[in-house]
């Protein structure tokens, strides 16, 4: 039996008052558990996702969660040209202080989080140097040098290609696994959610709903959600879900 790592307790989010982007949120996440947050645009997914980082307040309700976040960010551009071992080392920056400097062991720690994901060949490569799937990796490692129990990604395959994403999304479920991390992300893309989620959350126009990944995510459920026929296709060992693309013949053939 797994412990509830994070509850809300009519927790609303937003940053007007006057214009929340939630309805009342009370969901309990226990240890080990991959959440998925699901919604169209502007249903506040990213906001929530803040708000259970603690960089944003919410506008009413509580967040009971005594442990610290890392956060993965959907897109990160520095200022800066940092080298890769460097952006992985600011994970850690809590450890060593503003005007300390990491030590021996944390420099190898950075070594064995870039080899953990492949990428030990490009500890001395330019961040922007990367591929896009490089980078989410990277920026994966960073987190993770935090050691924080709790890891939150927004929109995580958002700008990687096929053969990426299902890296990301295997080392999520490794991480879990493994490392005996709890995951919480929001997406686009249910077959995504079903193919990672234990569990998901879904944010409409009129609130929410919670629970179990194969109990919400239906073909009724997720055309309601985003107003397009979803279709779900089930295989031997796997099903995913799909949208059904109608349009018009704007062509001529002729």
């Amino acid at each position: 039996m797994t412990s509830a790592i994070i509850t809300t307790h009519n927790l609303i989010c937003g940053y007007q008052q006057s214009k929340p982007l939630t309805t009342a949120i009370n969901i309990t996440i226990h240890t080990n558990d991959i959440i998925a947050i699901l919604g169209v645009n502007g249903r506040g997914k990213s906001t929530l996702l803040n708000t259970l980082m603690g960089t944003l307040k919410p506008l009413s309700g509580t967040i009971n969660n005594p442990h610290c976040c890392s956060f993965v960010p959907q897109n990160f551009m520095p200022n800066i040209d940092y080298k890769v071992w460097e952006i992985v080392v600011m994970g850690s920056a809590k450890k060593w202080g503003l005007f300390g400097k990491p030590d021996r062991h944390l420099l190898q720690l950075v070594e064995d989080k870039l080899a953990q994901f492949g990428l030990a060949h490009y500890s001395h490569h330019l961040f922007s140097q990367l591929s896009g799937g490089q980078k989410q990796l990277v920026l994966i490692a960073r987190a993770l040098m935090s050691e924080s129990k709790i890891l939150l990604l927004d929109e995580p395959t958002s700008a990687l290609d096929l053969h990426n994403q299902h890296k990301v999304l295997n080392i999520l479920s490794s991480l879990v696994q493994k490392q005996n991390l709890t995951i919480v992300f929001t997406t686009h893309d249910p077959a995504h959610a079903m193919s990672l989620a234990n569990k998901v959350l879904l944010l409409d126009e009129t609130g929410y709903q919670y629970g179990l990944t194969q109990t919400l995510l239906t073909e009724t459920q997720l055309t309601q959600l985003y107003n397009i026929t979803m279709k779900k296709i089930v295989f031997s060992d796997c099903q995913t879900i799909i949208p059904l693309y109608t349009m018009g013949n704007h062509y001529d053939n002729t």
